[in-house]
Parts: structure tokens; sequence; C-alpha cells
């Protein structure tokens, strides 16, 4: 549908600001209106996307159907119902089925496929909802299985380098304001990029750094650049190593620190509240 002029000026916007208004990367909102015909935005005689009101609202819908297990291809038939019952959704959730199918490609060291089932994902859904549905529960199942060392080392150093190149061909992140710092205190160089990359869906300004080994070069770093929040992500700390940490960085003027690791989760747990602190026990949690 063709749009005049004047309702560009006052009522329509560009896919820019649809993503920015609902965190949905405009990756996956082209791929919604192309493959689901999930969203139908005017064109202006260039053909450009414009968008309303009514689709941000429309979006948020999705999203809603989304987190609930629906697939996106089932979504539009619930969204034309108009109905918020779950029992209407006539849909199993296709997660657990995407894991499995992730694992064993995985575990069969067949790059080519779990590359395919990881793109197609993440194309449809958001960044979050892959992450706490999709990938993290594969990734914990990964884990479990002794038998699967060599393919889960295989997969990280693949996945950190399919995720950064996701990350510099998506949309462009804000430039000014304060930027979120995030620091790989340890070897969850995966686990960082992958708080960085639903960051950039966000269009957050962020600074990613690694190779920190205490937390006295935490408080450094932030002293120096003075960041409006810090994420430090530290998985394979212990809770006694955590403990020392979350003391030092309990005495330093730190504000809007998020720690990620189960060792700082349980050393927070015995404790009084840090001003300024909050601790989690995995990028999922963190997420939700």
């Amino acid at each position: 549908m063709n749009i005049t002029t004047e309702l560009i000026a006052s009522d329509y916007f560009p896919i820019r600001i649809l993503s920015e208004q609902t965190g949905v990367n405009s990756v996956t909102l082209r791929a919604w209106e192309r493959r689901y015909g999930l969203l139908k935005p005017f064109r202006t005689e260039k053909g450009h996307r414009l968008y309303c009101l009514q689709d941000v609202e429309r979006v948020k819908r999705i999203l809603y159907w989304i987190n609930q297990g629906v697939s996106v291809g089932k979504v539009r038939a619930l969204l034309d119902s108009g109905s918020d019952d779950l029992r209407m959704k006539g849909d199993e959730d296709q997660w657990p089925d995407w894991q499995w199918q992730f694992i064993a490609a995985v575990v069969e060291l067949n790059q080519s496929k779990w590359q395919r089932l990881f793109q197609e994902a993440s194309k449809q859904y958001p960044v979050s909802v892959l992450l706490k549905k999709g990938l993290l529960p594969a990734l914990q199942k990964l884990r479990n299985q002794k038998s699967a060392l060599v393919a889960r080392l295989c997969l990280q150093s693949a996945l950190v380098e399919r995720v950064s190149s996701i990350k510099t061909s998506g949309a462009k992140v804000k430039t000014d304001g304060p930027i979120t710092l995030i620091i790989n205190a340890d070897n969850s160089a995966l686990m960082s990029h992958l708080v960085c990359w639903s960051l950039s869906e966000s269009q957050q300004l962020y600074r990613y750094i690694e190779g920190v080994k205490t937390a006295a070069e935490v408080s450094v770093l932030v002293g120096a650049l003075q960041p409006g929040a810090t994420i430090l992500v530290a998985e394979s700390l212990t809770q006694a190593e955590a403990e020392k940490w979350l003391s030092f960085l309990s005495e330093a003027p730190l504000e809007n620190l998020s720690l990620i690791g189960s060792g700082f989760w349980l050393g927070m747990l015995g404790t009084k509240p840090i001003v300024g602190i909050k601790a989690y026990s995995d990028v999922s949690a963190f997420l939700s």
C-alpha cells in the first residue's frame, strides 16, 4: 500500500523506529513480514517500509505469543482470532525439539546443520527469546554430557565467531549516551558475547573487554571508563573465589554492577544486599 507525503510526516515512521520501540531487530521484522505475513507496512513511492503505532502494538502481541512458546508460523492465526486464550494456541512449545536437533548436530560435529538451525532461528525470533528458550538450555544440556567435550569446545569457538559476525552486520548501536561495560573475567567468552548480542539487538551502546583477572582491575576499568552500567561475566569462579571478589567490590565506589556466575550468586545469598550490585546465577537468569 502506498502512502502520501503528508501522512509520512505526521503518522508513520521507518523500520528503525519500530525496532527501537519494540526491541526487535530489523532483520527479524522483515522476516516476519516476508515469510509469515505478520506485518503489512505501508510503502513509499520508492518502496521504503513505513509503520504506525498499531504496528508497535501488533509486534508486542507477536512477542507475547512467542514468549508463550508458540512458533512464529502459527502466530498469525492467533492474532487474527483476537484471542488471548492460551488454550487456543494449538501449538506445542517447539523449543525442546529445536534444542535436541541443535544438540544432535553439535555432537555429530555437523557444523553446517547446527549453523543453519541457529541462523534460521536468529532471523525469526528476538535474541532474548532464542537465548532463553533455545540456545542457553541446549548449551546447558551439552555441558551435562561428559562425552560431548570435543563437540562443545568446537561449538564454542564457532559460535563466538558467528555471534560476532551477526553483531557486526546488524543494526548500528547508538553512538551517544552512557555505555554498558561488559567484562569477561574468566573463560566465559561465549556467554559474554551472548550478552553483547542481546544488547546490540536493543541498540544499546556497549564496550566489551576480556582478560580481566582481578576485582581490582574491574574497579580500575569502571573508574576510567565511567560506564552507565557494568556487567561482569565469570562463570567458572567458585563460591569461595567469588566471595573474595564480592568483598573487594562491595568496598569499591561502583554503581549498577551486574555479576553473572553461580559463584557470585551463591556468594550473595548469605550476605546482606550490596548497594549497586546484583548477582545472577547465569546468563539466562540475567536476561529474564
